[in-house]
C-alpha cells in the first residue's frame, strides 16, 4: 500500500501516479519537505499517487536538459511512461539558481557596502535576467507537458521570504547571509534584499501564467514566521504545512480535490 509519496519508483509496484512532481530540496528535503503535506491534502477525499523527480540542489536548468529532462520526457510518454495516468504535473524550483555564493554572487555588485536599499545591491540588468531564466525554465517543462498531455495542469509554486539568518544544514548552506556579507551588503537590509529577489520571482511566475494556459501559480509569500524556518533555504514540518494549505485553492481549481 503506498501511503505517501515516491521517491524510488521500485515502490509503486506496478501502480502508476497520478501526480508527476518535479522539484528540488522543497520536494526532496529529507526530514521534512513539501511533497508529504501535498500528498495528505491530496488523499482526503480522492486516491492521488504522487511520483517525485528530481533531486537536492537541482537547478531549473536541469529540468530542460541532462538526466532529469530524460526522465521527464520518459514519464510523460502514453506508450512506456505515465503519460496515460498523470492528472497534473508539479513544479518546484527556482531558489538553487539564485541562492549561494555563486549563483548569488553573480547577480550582486561586488562591493555594495555604501549602499542602503535593495535596488541598489545589484548587477545591470540582475535580478531581472536571472529570475526570467528561471521561470523560462519551468514554463519550457510546461509547455513541454501541454505537447505530451493537452489539458493537464502544471501546478507551480514561489517561495516564501527566508531568513538570511546564516543557518545552514549539517554543514551545507552558505545559501544567503554569505554571499551577501562577501559583497559588504549591509546586515540591515539583506532581508530587504531576500525579499526582493523572491518578490521578483513571483512576478515573473504570475507574468508565465498568462502567457501559459496550463500553468497555475501558487502564491507562497508572506506565509511563514521568522521561527517557522529550519535554516535558511527550509522551513520546519509545520511550515511546510502551511505552505501546503496554499496549495488547496488552486488544487480545487484544477479539480484535483472537491
Amino acid at each position: 500500500m503506498i501511503n505517501g509519496p515516491v521517491w524510488d519508483e521500485r515502490q509503486l509496484d506496478g501502480i502508476s501516479p497520478t501526480i508527476l512532481a518535479i522539484g528540488d530540496s522543497w520536494f526532496w528535503y529529507p526530514f521534512n519537505n513539501l511533497a508529504n503535506p501535498l500528498h495528505r491534502i491530496l488523499n482526503r477525499s480522492r486516491e492521488h499517487i504522487i511520483l517525485v523527480r528530481g533531486r537536492n540542489g537541482a537547478t531549473t536548468s536541469e529540468y530542460v536538459k541532462g538526466r532529469i529532462r530524460e526522465q521527464i520526457e520518459w514519464d510523460l510518454n502514453k506508450a512506456h511512461g505515465y503519460g496515460r495516468t498523470i492528472q497534473a504535473v508539479f513544479l518546484s524550483g527556482g531558489g538553487n539558481d539564485f541562492a549561494g555564493p555563486d549563483d548569488m554572487g553573480s547577480i550582486l555588485n561586488p562591493d555594495c557596502s555604501a549602499f542602503t536599499r535593495p535596488a541598489e545591491c545589484y548587477r545591470p540588468e540582475q535580478p531581472d535576467k536571472l529570475m526570467a531564466l528561471a521561470v523560462s525554465n519551468l514554463s519550457e517543462i510546461a509547455g513541454f507537458v501541454a505537447d505530451k498531455l493537452p489539458g493537464i495542469p502544471v501546478l507551480i509554486h514561489g517561495y516564501d521570504y527566508a531568513s538570511p539568518c546564516g543557518k545552514d544544514f549539517y554543514g551545507l548552506g552558505q545559501w544567503l547571509q554569505y554571499p551577501m556579507d562577501t559583497a559588504k551588503i549591509n546586515r540591515g537590509i539583506q532581508q530587504g534584499v531576500v525579499n526582493d529577489l523572491l518578490d521578483s520571482f513571483a512576478k515573473k511566475l504570475n507574468e508565465a501564467a498568462k502567457d501559459g494556459k496550463n500553468i497555475h501559480t501558487v502564491n507562497c509569500l508572506g506565509t511563514l514566521k521568522s521561527e517557522e524556518w529550519a535554516n535558511e533555504l527550509h522551513p520546519i514540518r509545520s511550515g511546510f504545512t502551511k505552505l501546503a494549505r496554499k496549495w488547496a485553492p488552486v488544487l480545487q481549481a484544477t479539480r484535483l480535490i472537491p
